[in-house]
């Protein structure tokens, strides 16, 4: 009987090879984009990230364990609009899967890549490029995964990606996606009337990601902590930010987690503001590891700061 188990062993571990073979095998390059990815891909997708939800995307740092992923899999699922400059066109040059390469306008080229961005209303796009405005994107600000609202436009880029790269499960997938836009679209009728109270509020945030946001919110960003996308505040901008804030009557600070919060507090200090705190991407505190939990989480934290509850 021993024996017969002994025996049983490799051809167990090649059953369990061969199922995992038989998923779609692909590579997300943050949080939201996983989870999405898992929610239409059901059993027959196997997806891996790349950058955690605590980090700063813009800093995200090439790991080796990033090229060793990217070259095992079918595809890979990105926001785009440059958003991943700092490690993704790097980890698609050293990598050598034929299914993707780096492209300078797309990003990725390829019958594996998977632009989330294709659809998307894109907001803020420069007219003139220029290093002294700081990090600049050239196709427009790549922060749409923070607005819940596109939320069914990055999961139908997926299921088409997907479905482009695995035909076979292309019903399947279409199946998932039609599942989990309903429930997300249930989610935004709930949210929108979460998010009155908020609108016409004037508001900072860190960085310039929230412009997406604002727009769900009706949050009025007016300005930055930061001098300039990616360049740190200086003592006379702040000086001169807590003048803009007193004089437009700003009562609230967005921090993002990943952001510097003795800043954010020291301005709450000067101008009365509440701080809320969320996340970029899902995963970035507790229990936000999907895309709607992540979203969630964001409302709730800029409607307690504004002393408003949910509904």
């Amino acid at each position: 009987m021993k024996k017969n188990i002994i025996c049983a062993i490799p051809f167990l571990s090649l059953a369990l090879s061969l199922q995992a073979q038989a998923k779609l095998l692909l590579v997300a390059t943050v949080p939201d984009l996983v989870d999405i990815t898992q929610q239409i891909g059901g059993n027959l997708v196997y997806v891996q990230g790349l950058s955690r939800g605590t980090e700063d995307i813009h800093q995200v740092i090439m790991r080796p364990s990033f090229v060793t992923k990217l070259n095992r899999a079918e595809g890979v699922v990105y926001l785009g609009l440059t958003i991943e400059h700092s490690f993704l066109p790097g980890l698609l040059d050293v990598a050598v899967n034929p299914k993707m390469r780096a492209d300078t306008v797309k990003g990725c080229v390829g019958p594996g890549c998977i632009d989330c961005s294709e659809g998307i209303k894109i907001l803020e796009k420069p007219e003139t490029l220029s290093r002294a405005e700081g990090e600049i994107h050239p196709q427009g600000n790549p922060h749409y995964n923070v607005d819940p609202a596109n939320g069914p436009i990055i999961a139908r880029n997926i299921a088409a990606g997907m479905s482009r790269i695995y035909p076979e499960h292309a019903a399947e997938y279409q199946k998932n996606l039609k599942a989990y836009v309903a429930q997300l679209e249930a989610k935004l009728v709930e949210w929108r009337k979460w998010v009155a109270p908020l609108k016409g509020v004037k508001a900072v945030s860190y960085h310039k990601d929230m412009v997406y946001l604002g727009r769900f919110s009706g949050i009025d960003f007016i300005d930055t902590v930061e001098l300039k996308p990616g360049i740190a505040p200086t003592p006379t901008h702040l000086e001169q930010l807590v003048k803009k804030m007193k004089e437009q009557n700003v009562k609230l600070i967005v921090r993002e987690q990943q952001y510097d919060a003795k800043t954010c507090e020291w301005l709450a200090a000067k101008t009365g503001a509440r701080i809320a705190v969320i996340g970029t991407m899902a995963n970035a505190f507790a229990n936000t590891e999907t895309f709607i939990k992540f979203s969630e989480h964001n409302l709730k934290a800029l409607l307690s700061a504004m002393g408003k509850e949910p509904g």
